[in-house]
C-alpha cells in the first residue's frame, strides 16, 4: 500500500501547486472567483500534510470570504492560517493573516479590535517589505 500511495504523491504536490497557482491569481483578479479553488486546496494540503499549502489555501479562502462580505467566517478562515503560519515561523504569513484579520475586523464593526490587530502587525520589522508585496490588500484600499 505504502508503494501505490509514493506514486501518487508526485500528482497530490502538482495537483497543490497549481490549486494554489489557481487560488492565488484569481484571488488577485477576481476574489471571489478565489474560493473555490482555495477550498479544495485546503483540504488536499490538509490531508498531505503539506502546513505551507494548508496556511496559504486557508489566507487566500480567508480574504475571498472577506472580499465577499463575511467578516466573521474570514476571521475564522484567517485565525487558523495565522496559527499555522506561526508554527512555520513565518513572518510573512503572519502579518498577512493579521492585516487581513484586522481589516475583517474593522468591517465587523469591532473598531477596538481592528486597531490591536492592526498595531500586532505593524510590529513586525519588515512590515513595509511585506506592504509592497500584498497584492491582495489592494481590494482593501
Amino acid at each position: 500500500m505504502s508503494a501505490l500511495t509514493n506514486l501518487h504523491q508526485p500528482n497530490m504536490r502538482e495537483n497543490l501547486r497549481k490549486l494554489l497557482h489557481e487560488a492565488w491569481t484569481k484571488l488577485e483578479e477576481q476574489p471571489l472567483e478565489s474560493t473555490v479553488p482555495a477550498r479544495r486546496a485546503e483540504h488536499l494540503a490538509r490531508s498531505m500534510g503539506e502546513n505551507r499549502g494548508w496556511a496559504q489555501s486557508l489566507f487566500i479562502w480567508g480574504v475571498a470570504r472577506l472580499h465577499a462580505g463575511e467578516a466573521q467566517e474570514a476571521i475564522l478562515l484567517l485565525s487558523r492560517a495565522l496559527a499555522v503560519y506561526r508554527y512555520l515561523s513565518d513572518d510573512e504569513g503572519q502579518w498577512s493573516c493579521l492585516k487581513a484579520i484586522a481589516l475583517a475586523w474593522d468591517h465587523a464593526g469591532d473598531a477596538a479590535q481592528a486597531q490591536k490587530t492592526h498595531s500586532a502587525a505593524n510590529s513586525f520589522r519588515r512590515q513595509a517589505d511585506y506592504s509592497s508585496r500584498a497584492r491582495w490588500l489592494r481590494w482593501f484600499a
